[in-house]
């Protein structure tokens, strides 16, 4: 057991990420920060890390004299033979993004605006639309935003910045009537801006008894069979999640691909198994049709018999009648190649029944 002071835990947060903290005792990262907070002990922002790796310089808060509570606390160290948790495939993502020299930090004011940013600023300047009130909404074939006129700036600022991450991993941004994508080794991903909307009670309007008007809330969406969203939370605004978004965004890529390729090995088994099923059956038809002309020449046969049987044990003296008759059984024996004049074009078998 491990006793931690307040001021020992303290400069631990600072010193590394909670995630490597974890690796040494047995206690989550989200135990640490609980911890941290019940003891008033400030921890590093969203993306703190990231910009240190980044060379930024960062400003530690003092810690507060005071807290409510026990100033120390009492972790277990992890057995050496004790595996940690496996970080997930994001986790890992996120943190390869982070290292890397790109252009996360979002500007307070547009720079160096991107084309597709220029369209959109001039829409959202000059367009209402009237199925969304109070919200500045761009047109098919622009980047796909709606917010309210006071977040357009932000808005912009926020795509401008994930527009020069996005082509600086090599990837393409691109919007068409259809909406705004992502395109990632041709991986089309659907996204949005947007500004969330609350109810309103509206009165004296037929047929309609609420509004959704804009509550200031902003987040940013990806669409399609993989969702996700992002948002402003308590510790972490939306323009400091751009490693998480570009992660995401890369991972759901990467899904993507697998689920087509799965879905077009199905296809190939599938395909395979119709051909076979249909050839089964077409078997099938033609083993049917076979057998049923077995029978059929096999009853042929044995009338063909029956006919020369009665004429073994008859007695006529009519040889003409007799030749007659034998004509008759060797045009109905399958085994017999024989014409008859006058039944030539009757089928055998309807005409014995």
């Amino acid at each position: 057991m491990i006793r931690l002071e307040r001021k020992e835990l303290y400069e631990l947060v600072w010193e590394q990420p909670m995630t490597e903290i974890a690796k040494r005792y047995m206690i989550s990262d989200v135990g640490i920060r609980k911890a941290c907070l019940r003891m008033n002990i400030p921890i590093p922002k969203g993306g703190h890390w990231a910009k240190i790796l980044a060379g930024q310089t960062i400003t530690k808060p003092a810690l507060p004299a005071k807290c409510k509570g026990k100033s120390f606390i009492e972790w277990k160290e992890r057995p050496s033979d004790q595996p940690v948790k496996k970080t997930s495939a994001l986790d890992l993502l996120v943190k390869k993004i982070a290292k890397e020299r790109l252009p996360f930090k979002v500007p307070n004011r547009l720079i160096n605006p991107d084309m597709l940013i220029l369209a959109a600023k001039e829409s959202l300047s000059r367009l209402t639309n009237p199925n969304y009130p109070g919200m500045a909404v761009t047109v098919a074939g622009q980047l796909d935003i709606r917010v309210a006129p006071a977040n357009v700036n932000r808005g912009l600022r926020f795509m401008n910045t994930l527009i020069k991450l996005v082509r600086a991993r090599g990837h393409r941004f691109e919007s068409n009537n259809k909406g705004s994508y992502v395109i990632i080794r041709g991986v089309p991903l659907k996204v949005c801006f947007r500004e969330r909307t609350t109810n309103h009670k509206v009165e004296h309007r037929p047929f309609q008894d609420f509004e959704r008007l804009p509550n200031g809330k902003l987040i940013f969406r990806l669409d399609g069979r993989l969702k996700a969203e992002w948002l402003d939370l308590k510790t972490q605004d939306l323009e400091d999640q751009l490693p998480k978004i570009l992660a995401k965004l890369e991972l759901v890529a990467r899904q993507e691909e697998e689920y087509e390729e799965k879905t077009r090995l199905w296809r190939i088994e599938w395909d395979k198994e119709r051909k076979a099923q249909a050839e089964r059956e077409t078997r099938r038809r033609q083993e049917l049709k076979d057998f049923k002309q077995l029978l059929d020449r096999a009853k042929l046969w044995k009338q063909a018999q029956l006919i020369r049987a009665y004429l073994a044990a008859m007695e006529t003296s009519d040889a003409d009648w007799r030749l007659w008759a034998n004509k008759k059984a060797d045009w109905i024996d399958p085994l017999i190649v024989s014409d008859d004049e006058w039944l030539m074009d009757s089928d055998k078998n309807i005409v014995l029944g």
